[in-house]
């Protein structure tokens, strides 16, 4: 090899380890009275001369070589900070986030901080909603990792004047979900059930979440379909720092993990990824014509008994729920991010994925539905009720993927976000109904999964003008959400005297249910910030546009039954020697809630 092709890749390889020895010192300036970003602030080293201006985002970042360094930050008609003691290593990033800088009107002094400062953003979070025009409140992902909450339904009860119902849909101050609306991004998303307003919060896991912002009040660049409040889900943007986690967790209950007795039944193979693999598809493929059937009894080999005998063979055959052990809850997170700079341009990058599996058990459950009759009556009557074990497993699987760069004057940003779950629930119950003096007990036996799924893009920038004091962002963000819950089950044995199914216990149930829902998004705004007596001021405009196109179907079979001899099996309505005795085979409109736990 040539002399001077040594030489060159000597040059290169010593220019490659200088740089490699080189840290970064990141951080984040905000002004202290009302938690905005400040722009343009200068930040030296002392030691060096050398330093950097914050961006849009109120963000810098130095690369400097390993050592001991104070940081000097000053900005007109601020006072001078200095943060000493530094300590920076090669190849890693230290992150000063959150230092807040104080008006000086009198006269500029130095004000040294003696510490390194490591605040959180929970310090912004509270700043803002000091200043803010908006009643609000929040949590940060700061907070998330000191509770340890894993999903925003957990995370966001910790808000004063917010509850959550089920442990999926958010209450704002006492107001019922109607009242409540839900945001992405700062964008709609559509909902995952047609008799809810707000999204199901248990769908978004902490680890991929920047922070939770609840609006209370009106202001006029929110939507305007609220009443008790907007809660905002803010997904994660620029890594801080280069990133890299893998984390697992485990959870036992003794009550409820490697409990023998737990019910469950017979699903699909993918289950455990929060997806049916379609064991519990529609035999009928959503055909509205299915119909009546008296006519087949006595003749099977008739067209109608033929096509009888087809569609029943496709339901699937399991109705009974069984008992097994119910394992432990455990979870699973990886996230992956970092940030670089070339020239003026900064790009970042983050990808999360995020799963869970949790376990329960409950024995003597009590479910019941009450009402009166009698005007003058003040206390409830019972209608019906029922009390006994049930088993339900849910499983969450959800990604984030996020591009983003950043110059002096302008951000764009790319999040691609995915989420689902499944939850299977199997129960028995022995039931009593006393409603409108049909008065019997029975064993009912339910089985039910629900399948929910959202994926939303989010494109997003914010601009600069030549003018500082004119700002644009801009949004624009497809939604698409889908809710199934394919093949509910219902049998119930009517059992004082004997077993038995009838029109007063209700005949046995199967139900489809699925909602598809597309929603696009597009907004901009424009800000101005000016001076108004003597006081800083703002003036917001501009416009958004919604479409949305919803999909809803519901199909439910009742199956009546004639000379069925019964031994209280849920299984054998569906033995293939008791085809022929089913009478009617009934397309119904169900009741419109899809569970059948009162």
């Amino acid at each position: 090899m040539p002399k001077r092709l040594y030489i060159l890749l000597f040059m290169l390889s010593s220019a490659v380890h200088g740089i490699a020895q080189k840290g970064f010192i990141r951080g984040s300036l905000i002004d202290d009275a009302t938690g905005e970003a400040l722009i343009g602030v200068a930040v030296q080293i002392e030691e060096l001369g050398i330093g950097s201006i914050s961006d849009l985002d109120g963000k810098f970042e130095i690369r400097v070589e390993e050592g001991t360094y104070n940081l000097v930050i000053s900005y007109v008609s601020y006072k001078t900070l200095t943060v000493s003691g530094i300590i920076v290593k090669a190849e890693e990033a230290v992150i000063l986030e959150t230092i807040r800088m104080k008006e000086d009107i009198a006269e500029l002094q130095e004000v040294v901080v003696t510490a390194k400062v490591l605040a959180s953003s929970e310090e912004a979070l509270l700043t803002i909603k000091r200043k803010s025009v908006n009643v609000m409140d929040g949590i940060s992902s700061a907070n998330f990792k000191k509770i340890g909450d894993s999903d925003a339904a957990a995370a966001i009860k910790r808000v004063p004047g917010v509850s959550v119902e089920g442990g999926k849909y958010v209450f704002v101050r006492g107001l019922g979900d109607r009242y409540t609306k839900s945001t992405l991004n700062g964008v709609d998303v559509p909902g995952l059930d047609p008799d809810r307003n707000t999204v199901q919060m248990d769908l978004f896991p902490t680890n991929l979440l920047d922070n939770i912002v609840v609006l209370k009040s009106f202001t006029s660049d929110l939507p305007g379909d609220f009443t008790g409040g907007i809660v905002n889900i803010e997904t994660k943007d620029f890594p801080e720092e280069r990133l890299l986690n893998l984390s697992a967790s485990v959870g036992y209950n003794p009550s409820m993990h490697f409990n023998t007795n737990y019910l469950t039944y017979q699903g699909g193979k993918y289950d455990w990824l929060g997806k049916d693999d379609g064991t519990r598809a529609i035999p009928t493929d959503n055909r509205t014509d299915i119909p009546l059937y008296p006519q087949v009894v006595g003749k099977p080999d008739s067209p109608a008994g033929q096509e009888f005998q087809s569609i029943l063979s496709g339901f699937n055959s399991t109705m009974s729920t069984m008992r097994t052990q119910s394992a432990m809850d455990y979870s699973m997170a990886f996230s992956l991010g970092n940030q670089h700079t070339i020239a003026k341009n900064t790009f970042g990058y983050s990808l999360a994925l995020s799963y869970s599996n949790n376990t329960e058990y409950y024995e003597g459950a009590e479910f019941g539905r009450y009402g009166k009759s009698d005007p003058n009556v003040y206390d409830l009557e019972q209608r019906e009720f029922q009390v006994g074990d049930y088993g339900l497993n849910n499983v969450s699987l959800s990604g984030l993927a996020g591009l983003a760069w950043k110059r002096d004057k302008s951000k764009i940003r790319l999040n691609l976000f995915h989420t689902q779950n499944g939850e299977s629930k199997a129960g028995v119950f022995d039931f009593q109904k006393t409603d409108l003096g049909a008065t019997f007990e029975a064993t009912q036996h339910n089985l039910e999964y629900s399948e929910r799924q959202l994926s939303n893009i989010l494109l997003n920038g914010v601009h600069f003008l030549p003018d500082p004091t004119w700002q644009i962002e801009w949004k624009v963000s497809p939604t698409r959400s889908k809710i199934e819950d394919p093949d509910i089950r219902f049998t119930r044995y009517r059992n004082d005297g004997g077993i038995s199914i009838g029109s007063e216990s209700g005949y046995p149930e199967r139900i489809w249910r699925y909602l598809d829902e597309i929603n696009i998004v597009g907004k901009a705004d424009i800000t101005k910030t000016y001076s108004l007596f003597l006081r800083d001021a703002k003036l917001k405009f501009g416009g958004g546009y919604t479409y949305k196109e919803r999909d809803y179907e519901i199909q439910g079979f009742q199956f009546i039954p004639q000379n069925v001899p019964l031994i209280g099996n849920p299984d054998e309505i569906f033995y293939q020697e008791t085809f022929g005795r089913w009478t009617e085979l009934v397309l119904r409109e169900p009741d419109m809630s899809p569970s059948l736990f009162l």
